[in-house]
């Protein structure tokens, strides 16, 4: 069922709201297609507090459906989560459970991409889930792209290597790079990278690349390589999605935002370099 179109920056789709019926639930993503062949399937969810509609627009991943001189592209599903909380929704790992892995299932048998896989990224907390989901359903997952939200496996271990790209900024105040206060963000990124590496059987000591004085690009395994983990630092960057365009009082709240790295046409260039992966 489609209802209202969701407002789109220029020369990408507009995405359309529709509603998935799961668990007597009914729930509602934008969902954003390409003019021909699905070159990918991307779930891309949104941070806490956060909704489909802010996803969407703070991403740009729209524009995935539509790359520059080709019919093909990726579809691209921005899901609500269950709960609300202030002006928007928050994650819960047992609860979207069901959602989530029906709404992969429905978007992989309905579009047929390559990898017959989706892949799943997302802002903050649902940089999270998207590490939850894909420790969960490895399986269904062709990588993950975790900005601001780089979390270990939990309790549930993969039965596949999953290739991670992940993005966080030094200064990050609100899940602090080198671990905060609270249950949900206690461990460091970098030992959640590490975490991740063990679990994908990658070698424990990983290549460390300076792209500039404030990017830095630590990877474990071999580039392309089944299971590969890449971790993307910027020295000084907030709370924020590398390559979006943020106002004024979010940019005085969640800090300086890189553009020295655009977080979603990375995260669409590695999903593409595993998507043959078994």
């Amino acid at each position: 069922m489609q209802g209202e179109p969701s407002t789109s920056g220029c020369g990408a789709p507009t995405p359309t709201r529709r509603y998935f019926t799961v668990g007597g639930a009914n729930r509602s993503y934008l969902l954003a297609e390409p003019a021909g062949a699905a070159s990918a399937v991307v779930l891309s969810l949104h941070g806490t507090r956060s909704s489909a509609a802010d996803q969407e627009r703070i991403s740009g991943m729209a524009y995935l459906a539509a790359p520059a001189g080709s019919d093909a592209g990726a579809v691209v599903a921005f899901p609500d989560a269950v709960s609300p909380i202030g002006s928007g929704f928050e994650w819960d790992h047992h609860g979207d459970m069901s959602f989530l892995v029906a709404l992969a299932e429905e978007l992989v048998g309905r579009y047929s991409p390559p990898s017959g896989r989706v892949i799943v990224a997302g802002m903050s907390g649902g940089a999270r889930m998207s590490c939850y989901f894909a420790a969960s359903r490895s399986d269904l997952v062709e990588c993950v792209g975790a900005v601001a939200g780089l979390r270990a496996i939990g309790d549930h271990p993969p039965t596949r290597p999953v290739p991670i790209v992940a993005f966080h900024g030094t200064g990050d105040r609100i899940n602090p790079y080198q671990g905060g206060a609270t249950p949900r963000w206690d461990e460091s990124v970098p030992d959640a990278a590490r975490r991740w590496a063990g679990v994908n059987a990658l070698p424990a000591e990983p290549a460390v690349a300076a792209l500039s004085p404030t990017l830095t690009r630590t990877t474990y395994g071999e580039e392309g390589g089944p299971g590969e983990i890449a971790l993307y630092t910027s020295a000084g960057a907030g709370h924020t999605w590398p390559g979006a365009r943020r106002n004024l009082f979010l940019r005085l709240f969640l800090g300086k935002t890189s553009r020295e790295i655009d977080a979603t046409a990375e995260i669409a260039a590695f999903g593409a370099r595993h998507a043959g992966d078994p």
